[in-house]
């Protein structure tokens, strides 16, 4: 089935209501479309002007789920929540009370600052300050994935986004927080924005995505959408990275409950 779950609409930073989306996704084939807007609240308790609210949380669920009997496509509802340094305790009551088809957890920020939307963050450190980004990047995915809220790692290997690459060996790092993914039996997103990216490389890397599937980590395939045209943004490129990878098979998701489908489906469909 051509199924998509990593979405955004005008509820958080995307350009369009999920409307426009679920009528584009409708002309394009999609059997499956997932909405999952950003819920971010700050270390302060506080949430940015370019999320999701948590007072708007049971109009979105409602304008999301709205759409479910109104044409052939199966309609999910999730959220992306972004994840501090330390913040299981500030964001666990929110993500425990909202009823979703499945949960993303994401990192965009070390230190507080947002790592992946200013190229002078990068560029105006040293290499040595560039590699510690990384190291901390991926401690934070660890910990992540270690409070088991969550059922998807989104784009992996996020900050290489705008072109700025470690030069030390990360190994161990990224081994530790594969390990956590697998110990919470995680599924890995590979994120085929990033190859529209500076990076041109989707989230994961080939080899992030062997290292997980010799651990036995499922994956599913996402676009990060943030407007219409990109619900399907280089998705058949993406399954191609899957099976040259080695997967058999691709995550979907329905209330909580995981199920697989052969990769060899989702080719079938031509996703475009």
């Amino acid at each position: 089935m051509i199924a998509t779950y990593h979405n955004h609409s005008s509820w958080s930073d995307g350009r369009a209501t999920f409307a426009e989306i679920y009528a584009f996704a409708e002309r394009s084939g999609v059997e499956i479309l997932g909405l999952s807007d950003h819920f971010c609240v700050l270390p302060n308790g506080t949430s940015p002007d370019w999320s999701l609210q948590p007072s708007e949380v049971d109009a979105y669920l409602a304008d999301v789920k709205s759409f479910r009997d109104k044409g052939a496509i199966e309609v999910r509802v999730g959220l992306e929540f972004d994840w501090f340094e330390h913040h299981d305790t500030i964001v666990r009551p929110y993500v425990e009370r909202i009823a979703l088809d499945y949960r993303i957890g994401a990192v965009h920020h070390v230190e507080g600052r947002q790592f992946d939307v200013d190229i002078s963050y990068w560029r105006d450190r040293s290499q040595e300050a560039r590699d510690e980004i990384y190291v901390k990047y991926w401690a934070l995915i660890r910990e992540m994935a270690e409070s088991r809220l969550f059922d998807i790692a989104a784009h992996l290997d996020l900050p290489k986004k705008l072109g700025f690459y470690p030069t030390s060996d990360l190994s161990p790092h990224i081994d530790a927080a594969l390990d956590a993914i697998h110990a919470s039996d995680m599924v890995v997103e590979l994120n085929t924005a990033g190859f529209g990216k500076p990076c041109a490389d989707g989230y994961p890397s080939l080899q992030i995505l062997q290292k997980c599937g010799k651990r036995g980590i499922p994956v599913t395939l996402s676009s990060d959408g943030h407007i219409p045209e990109h619900v399907l943004f280089q998705c058949e490129r993406g399954l191609t990275r899957l099976q040259e990878a080695g997967f058999s098979s691709i995550a979907r998701f329905r209330n909580r409950e995981r199920f697989l489908e052969p990769l060899a489906d989702a080719f079938k469909n031509k996703m475009l």
